[in-house]
């Protein structure tokens, strides 16, 4: 919820959008397949071989025929005309263990300023933070005009207190 206001506000829409998870194929890129699902979007999730979003997953979302869900290994090729670039830490909690063998494994998939050229001028970066900068994306990419994590992290505020209104019945 909090991520589709900080498109909405930057990008003036929620639809139409094509947008790039570029890491794990971990919850936060199965959370934006389901919500590909109903929202249309052109949804890519480039991976490393072996950090791939679960199969039951794609296929369910993929059948509803509202977005292009994908999953691309080639992260340079999968950000090409992106409006967002979206990642995550490569190892989260339980994880921690693995963290220097998936750095290895996710060479060539850290959103940094060449990735960000490589989608075009129009690209916006988001994280649903805490980020490890010069891991998963580079102090350049978080620190500039691109990024709009900042108010990615405000927005979820935001979202959770309309969330709790409407549950409550208040709205």
């Amino acid at each position: 919820m909090a991520d589709m206001l900080t498109a909405w506000e930057h990008l003036g829409r929620i639809e139409d959008l094509k947008i790039t998870y570029v890491g794990d194929g971990n919850n936060m890129v199965h959370s934006w397949m389901r919500l590909a699902s109903r929202i249309p979007m052109d949804f890519t999730c480039a991976c490393p071989e072996g950090f791939l979003p679960d199969a039951d997953t794609v296929k369910q979302c993929q059948s509803t025929g509202v977005s292009a869900i994908s999953v691309s290994h080639d992260p340079m090729e999968a950000v090409k005309g992106a409006d967002i670039i979206y990642t995550d830490v490569w190892a989260s909690m339980g994880q921690k263990e693995e963290a220097e063998a998936r750095k290895r494994s996710f060479q060539g998939f850290q959103v940094n300023e060449a990735m960000m050229e490589a989608a075009g001028p129009q690209a916006k970066f988001m994280h649903c933070l805490p980020a490890e900068r010069g891991v998963e994306c580079t102090d350049g990419v978080m620190e500039s005009e691109a990024s709009i994590v900042w108010d990615e992290a405000e927005n979820r505020m935001h979202a959770q207190n309309g969330i709790m209104i409407h549950a409550m019945g208040l709205s």
